[in-house]
């Protein structure tokens, strides 16, 4: 999964170099795609259940001041870091493993059919869900909330039972 990862990084650092003249506090979110297994459905059903998912967040941080807090949150999934673990940092880090039942369903017709090996294996979801983040910054004029929010995709693939053909020739090698 370090693949995502160079092109976040890319992400915030060019964030936290933005001059102070531009911006007094500032909060910058982003995550990598998720990914998760899904078993096959009947044909009939149109949505897909999903098992609960993992969300890597990063949330770069900028306050006039100094920062109180950081809260990245998934649906009602959230993680709260406080002025102690963020002395120093320009940066928040959450994994945020969100359960299924916070999580809306995929809808897809050619995804994941059961005893259809035709439909399709594998199903990249855009936008899927909404990664929040708000910062708490305090200095001598007071205290500001900044907030920010990303778009998290998922790419779904489909756990089908291998066939015996498929164990004989996987044997065979």
């Amino acid at each position: 999964m370090m693949t995502g990862r160079a092109p976040i990084l890319a992400l915030f650092a060019a964030t936290t170099v933005v001059s102070p003249v531009f911006a007094e506090s500032d909060i910058v979110v982003a995550a990598q795609e998720t990914a998760a297994e899904v078993t096959p459905r009947h044909a009939e059903v149109r949505l897909i259940k999903l098992p609960s998912l993992t969300f890597q967040l990063r949330a770069a941080i900028h306050c006039k001041g100094e920062p109180v807090s950081v809260t990245l949150s998934v649906a009602d999934t959230f993680s709260t870091q406080d002025r102690d673990q963020l002395a120093g940092q320009r940066a928040a880090e959450a994994s945020l493993t969100v359960p299924a039942r916070q999580l809306p369903m995929a809808a897809s017709s050619r995804f994941c059919v059961e005893d259809d090996h035709d439909s399709e294996d594998e199903l990249l979801i855009p936008g899927f869900a909404t990664a929040h983040a708000s910062l708490r910054c305090e200095n001598e004029m007071g205290v500001t909330m900044h907030y920010a929010s990303a778009p998290l995709s998922v790419r779904l693939s489909c756990a089908r039972n291998p066939s015996a053909s498929d164990q004989e020739s996987s044997l065979d090698r």
